[in-house]
């Protein structure tokens, strides 16, 4: 019985060299800098141990701690609670917590409760509301 191994090499136009991948570490004063692509509107912030990013609760006068109502959330599919950021020794975080149309991190769906390191640059989709990170 033989064995047959391909070995697949890519051309170079084929290769991810040319991608760089932004810095996954932030100092105790980098802030983040969410930027919508719709609207071009952004949100600044200074992260802290952890952050409910969702949109108000009318009935229960909720707000989570990254309010995403003003940016059209309620039309593209954000949960109320949708997902979290955790700063932890300088990495962030992004978890998404059982939200109904799902968190997506560069075009992957992220699975509920399964934390995926932040990095500058990365798309990040909540329900259809698509938006930037950059590390500031």
């Amino acid at each position: 019985m033989s064995t047959h191994t391909d070995e697949v090499t890519a051309s170079p136009d084929e290769t991810r060299d040319s991608v760089t991948w932004g810095s996954a570490h932030i100092g105790g004063t980098t802030a983040l800098k969410f930027i919508f692509d719709d609207t071009g509107m952004t949100i600044m912030l200074r992260p802290k141990s952890s952050l409910m990013i969702g949109r108000k609760d009318e009935t229960t006068n909720t707000i989570p701690d990254i309010d995403l109502a003003p940016y059209g959330a309620i039309e593209r599919g954000v949960s109320r609670q949708h997902s979290r950021l955790d700063v932890t020794e300088g990495t962030v975080m992004l978890t998404d917590i059982g939200s109904s149309n799902g968190t997506y991190l560069n075009g992957q769906r992220l699975l509920p409760n399964q934390p995926r390191i932040l990095r500058d640059g990365d798309e990040i989709r909540f329900g259809k509301l698509v938006t930037h990170i950059s590390f500031q």
